[in-house]
């Protein structure tokens, strides 16, 4: 069974396998996608996959806001197998040619970002066990919000929440939440360092020097003035569309010059369970 949400067209991808197929609302898609799964496959909405992706698996469930990279992959060797499982929460990224392995477990917590080629294997096999060499099958679980950029993560990895790996990275063994880890294998070097919020005056400091950079580098000089960008404390007015900061929440109109503030707020992490239906801002 095919189930696709409210203003999803599915043009440019090719399905097939057995599996149900549910894809939420608002979904976009490029070109020469490919789903084969055996039991089913969850898009949340809102998600956006790019050219070539393939998506091959047994069970699969992104969640919402997901964002996919060109050339990515989920599936791999013993993907097919009733052990294989992917579970992404929401706001999930997987940067140009990754890969994620599922012939175990891989569960990812919310807000994670794996960049551009990071790749995470479930199993490393090839020679034969008999003659002693290493064969691995091990689940992969990350917690939320972690960061791995151009990074591999092997079987049987734990990652905490919170966590940062160094970009190149190769993490063998399990990481704590909150930690820095670099590397190859990946070494902790900060431990207990995320999450670590700015104060008040900081958090003030952040919010003016970026509407600033706005205005200045990714508004037009027509923009400017249409805009009306002012700053009360930890909230700011984007024609008269209100972005708080403090609870992350977003009351008023979506409009060209509201959705590019929203989008350059999510270029340093801060996101808002908000989006835009039919020219007003509503919450998830």
């Amino acid at each position: 069974m095919i189930t696709i949400g409210k203003r999803t067209k599915i043009e440019g991808i090719t399905i097939i396998g057995e599996g149900d197929i549910i894809i939420g609302d608002d979904c976009k898609f490029g070109k020469d996608i490919t789903i084969n799964v055996k039991k089913r496959f969850v898009l949340g909405d809102r998600s956006i996959l790019s050219d070539r992706f393939e998506i091959t698996g047994f069970d699969i469930e992104i969640g919402k806001e997901f964002w996919c990279g060109r050339y990515c992959a989920i599936g791999g060797g013993s993907c097919m197998d009733k052990l294989s499982k992917l579970r992404i929460g929401y706001w999930g990224h997987l940067g140009d040619f990754g890969f994620i392995n599922t012939a175990r477990p891989v569960i990812i917590g919310n807000e994670v970002g794996l960049g551009q080629d990071t790749r995470i294997y479930t199993h490393g096999a090839y020679q034969s066990a008999l003659r002693g060499f290493p064969v691995e099958f091990g689940s992969i679980a990350i917690g939320d919000n972690c960061w791995l950029p151009r990074a591999v993560v092997m079987p049987k990895v734990k990652i905490g929440h919170d966590t940062v790996v160094g970009a190149g990275a190769i993490v063998t063994k399990s990481l704590p939440s909150g930690c820095l880890a670099v590397g190859i294998p990946a070494k902790v070097i900060k431990e207990n360092c995320y999450p670590k919020p700015l104060s008040k005056a900081k958090t003030l400091l952040f919010i003016k020097n970026f509407v600033k950079y706005f205005e200045q580098d990714i508004l037009y000089p027509k923009e400017v003035n249409q805009a009306r960008i002012y700053q009360v404390e930890n909230r700011i007015f984007v024609e008269d569309t209100l972005f708080d900061i403090g609870d992350l929440r977003i009351d008023g109109k979506a409009t060209l010059i509201t959705e590019k503030f929203k989008n350059e707020l999510r270029r340093q992490g801060i996101r808002f369970k908000y989006y835009n239906d039919n020219g007003m801002y509503k919450q998830w």
